[in-house]
């Protein structure tokens, strides 16, 4: 792959990442601000989110091998 492609590529999905990141976060802080500070999620459910979100990576992962 040509290195210019490489870089971009980890250019934009950086950029992605941290912009989805960064509107969970304040999708987060702004539904425990309309519940007067009681949090949006519980600890088993933020871990359920976190296992969902590797498990994503894995399968992108996975796409991105049977293509190449």
């Amino acid at each position: 792959m040509n290195q210019n492609v490489k870089t971009i590529t980890l250019i934009v999905g950086t950029l992605l990442g941290a912009f989805l990141g960064y509107r969970a976060a304040l999708n987060f802080i702004e539904a425990s601000e309309e519940e007067s500070g009681k949090l949006p999620i519980t600890a088993s459910q933020g871990l359920q989110v976190g296992l969902t979100a590797v498990n994503a990576l894995k399968q992108i992962g996975k796409i991105s091998r049977r293509t190449a």
